[in-house]
């Protein structure tokens, strides 16, 4: 382009408000001119044609259409001179209203025209914005950018508008809006007014209506009403009309009851819809005193809350159903309007509190065993994927909820590679872990082995387990626990004030209780005051530890009251003296104000912390909310629950995805041995519970290895969790020979499980066998362990 025709066009144009992402600027063309003589004379394009004819109807007004016909011919010269990247926008501007031929009336004709000046005086002096870039006109009316198309007459944003200038007081500026939008409105074959959309969208043709911009169009003109007394009467006309098109057309329903559309063309469930139209209608009705609109808003808000189980994912909202992940503008949208509608429904309020908190928690993991050049995994919610191994090119996806694959090329050279995986949600929250490694084994060996460093073998730890146990009435009851697979129980003994020793009675129903393990609850009440006391309670404790043959924990109880705890400290350091190499617990109760308590115990040479929690939250008491409480006072002692409230899996899960939590005890065996809970309980001792921010280390109790290389081999392992592993036998050099993976159930410690791998043919030297696991739920580190050497031939 010439600069004298540059400079021609940047004399055509008007004043152009635009408002990007909250900021308004101003963009003022240095002069206005018509386009009458100001554009060189052309032939006239088929397109421009077309648009002429659309406005050449009776249905349309001599000025409208005057208008029009300007706009058009300007509009059509800017498609021929403007760049590249410009051009085209205003030529969809046209081309649309070029669409409506034989279908144009007199308010299609206004948002046609006005939105094709809005395209004209915009990309005559900008390239394209952002998409959701929205401008206005003089009057204030709102024309959005849609990428790939153009600056659309936008009925919800429009109305949107209207009802933030009448919450700003603005009359003359919602006056001037409202009378532009209600010349506007078309009206619909089957009753009221609707506000169109002009272009096609989502696999619906032009014009199509939405029932969420009809409520809010309703609600804003009803308020219209009242801010602007003169047209009063008229405006509450045109809110009604704007409410009657919504029963007639643009409602659908679900399982429990009535829901908007969204869009006039389906009948998609889209939850921002449904809880925005609620608002909107129930404020419609309000203004305007109409109890039919009244109730159907009831109804709808009843049909969103009763559904809203179905819009949660337990990690993300869906934006619509079936399955499809709501954007994160979209959630936090959903957020805010369930905040609104909190005090109208509990349901509300509880979906509010949920969807807030799954915009800070990171993306969730679990982990399938794949093929050996593969990772297959499940992630809680929409995020891009990166994956670093040196078995190929690393891997970045964007991913939705749910399980996937990915797959590299088997690589030519042989090793285990390993694999990091790290992702990031739409709200910014990271996570990371370490995968099993990508093997490429050997299969044979031809040549003698040679010797070369090999990693060092970690010595295998205790590893902790999740468990889930309940309280004894009576010691004999340990029999029904252990049948019904529980792991833990609490006995309670009550300590007969300057008694030395339990009760012989007592010491042969502990002895007779077998290997399950047991958490002895010893009451002492009052505590003693004085060293003789203290002794003899001391005594008495060493010689109850002494008979239990699976000693959990010896809790000193009942816990102290808020900061009184000088006897309770003075006590447990005596027991501590009698029994320094025995596991012994303090005591916290939530319900009497702990924060003191836990202060004056912190410090104690404690083995668990055992708390109780309170049931419901309240000033000064402590719930599950409050575990983290503990890490400061005790951090190096595991907490167990003592006295779960219920509900039961609420609470089993909670636990379950507390870092620090090692056990949870019910308060009845009866509780714990139901079958209903018993799932519950084997997920969470499993460590199957997906537990967002949490990531999982899967150790073994055990691993035997095979003491000879003898074909096939194979070795024995359990996990404290349920685990991926990956066993290989290896050169000298490193180099898997043969590699086979798969998964074990995790939970308290059980007999190994034989894995055999496959055969190999082995040249003579020297081998080891290497073991990896990983947690196959919340994945944290790879735990790798190396047998002794093993000799072949």
């Amino acid at each position: 382009m010439g600069t004298r025709a540059y400079k021609r066009l940047t004399q055509i144009g008007a004043i152009v408000t635009h408002r990007v992402r909250g900021r308004t600027l101003i963009a003022v063309s240095a002069v206005a001119v018509t386009l009458a003589g100001g554009t060189p004379a052309s032939s006239v394009t088929p397109l421009e044609r077309s648009a002429l004819k659309a406005l050449a109807t009776s249905r349309v007004d001599a000025d409208t259409a005057a208008r029009g016909r300007a706009e058009v011919r300007r509009a059509a010269y800017l498609a021929r001179v403007l760049p590249s990247g410009r051009r085209e926008h205003v030529r969809v501007a046209l081309e649309e209203l070029a669409s409506f031929a034989g279908k144009m009336t007199q308010p299609r004709a206004l948002a046609l025209i006005g939105e094709l000046k809005a395209n004209d005086d915009y990309f005559l002096q900008h390239w394209a914005p952002q998409p959701k870039t929205d401008i206005t006109d003089v009057d204030g009316v709102v024309y959005r950018y849609f990428s790939g198309r153009c600056f659309e007459f936008h009925p919800l944003a429009n109305f949107g508008a209207l009802n933030a200038r009448v919450a700003a007081g603005d009359i003359e500026g919602s006056q001037r809006l409202a009378d532009a939008l209600v010349a506007r409105g078309v009206y619909q074959s089957t009753g009221g007014i609707g506000w169109e959309y002009t272009f096609p969208y989502a696999g619906g043709r032009a014009p199509w209506l939405s029932g969420m911009a009809q409520a809010v169009a309703a609600q804003a003109l009803a308020r219209t009403a009242g801010l602007v007394p003169s047209e009063s009467t008229s405006l509450m006309g045109k809110a009604r009309a704007a409410y009657q098109a919504i029963p007639a057309r643009l409602l659908t329903s679900v399982s429990a009851g009535p829901w908007i559309r969204l869009y006039s063309f389906t009948s998609l469930p889209v939850l921002n819809a449904q809880l925005q139209a609620v608002i909107s209608l129930q404020s419609y009705a309000a203004t305007a005193e109409d109890s039919v609109a009244a109730a159907l808003a009831k109804r709808m808000q009843n049909a969103a809350a009763a559904s809203l189980s179905r819009f949660d994912t337990g990690y993300w909202s869906y934006y619509a159903l079936p399955h499809d992940p709501s954007p994160l503008d979209y959630h936090e949208y959903v957020v805010q309007l369930l905040q609104r509608l909190k005090s109208a429904d509990p349901r509300f309020a509880d979906a509010a509190v949920r969807f807030a908190a799954y915009e800070k928690q990171p993306p969730a993991f679990q982990l399938a065993p794949g093929s050996l050049g593969a990772l297959s995994f499940w992630i809680s919610k929409p995020s891009t994927v990166s994956v670093v191994t040196g078995a190929g090119p690393s891997r970045r996806v964007s991913v939705d909820g749910g399980w996937h694959t990915l797959k590299w090329a088997v690589p030519k050279r042989p090793g285990a590679y390993a694999v990091h995986l790290a992702a990031t949600d739409s709200a910014g929250n990271h996570s990371s872990f370490d995968a099993l490694p990508i093997v490429r084994a050997t299969s044979t060996v031809t040549k003698r082995a040679t010797q070369s460093a090999v990693v060092a073998t970690p010595t295998i730890q205790p590893a902790p387990s999740f468990r889930v146990g309940a309280a004894l009435t009576d010691p004999s009851q340990s029999s029904v626990a252990t049948e019904a697979g529980l792991h833990l129980v609490r006995v309670d003994v009550t300590w007969p004030a300057g008694a030395t020793a339990p009760d012989p009675a007592l010491v042969s129903a502990l002895q007779q209780m077998g290997s399950i393990d047991t958490l002895v609850a010893l009451t002492a009440s009052p505590l003693p005051a004085d060293d003789a006391g203290r002794a003899a309670l001391a005594q008495y404790a060493t010689a109850l530890a002494s008979s239990v043959s699976s000693l959990h924990a010896l809790v000193l109880t009942p816990a102290p009251l808020g900061a009184v705890t000088s006897n309770y400290v003075a006590a447990f350091d005596a027991i501590r003296a009698g029994l320094p190499d025995s596991p012994l617990g303090v005591a916290v109760d939530g319900s009497t104000s702990p924060v003191g308590t836990v202060s004056g115990l912190a410090g104690l040479d404690a083995n668990v912390v055992v708390f109780r929690p309170a049931p419901t939250p309240a000033k000064n008491l402590w719930t599950l909310a409050n575990l983290s409480q503990f890490q400061d006072a005790f951090p190096d002692a595991p907490i167990v629950i003592d006295g779960a409230p219920a509900p039961y899996a609420t609470t089993l899960k909670t636990a379950a995805c507390a870092q620090d939590v090692s056990a949870v005890l019910l308060d009845r065996l009866s509780d714990a041995t139901r079958a209903s809970i018993r799932p519950t309980i084997d997920t969470a001792e499993r460590g199957a519970f997906v537990c967002p921010g949490l990531t999982s280390d899967a150790l073994p109790y055990e691993v035997q290895y095979p003491t000879a290389l003898t074909q096939p081999v194979s070795v024995s392992l359990n996990c404290n969790r349920d685990c991926l592993y990956l066993i290989t036998l290896d050169r000298a050099d490193g180099r898997p020979v043969v590699a086979h993976r798969g998964q074990l159930n995790g939970g308290p410690a059980g007999p190994p499980t034989k894995i055999t791998l496959p055969r190999a043919k082995l040249a003579a030297g020297t081998y080891r066998v290497d073991v990896r696991i990983v947690a196959r739920v919340n994945p944290g580190a790879v735990a790798r362990y190396l047998s002794p050497a093993l000799t072949a031939g």
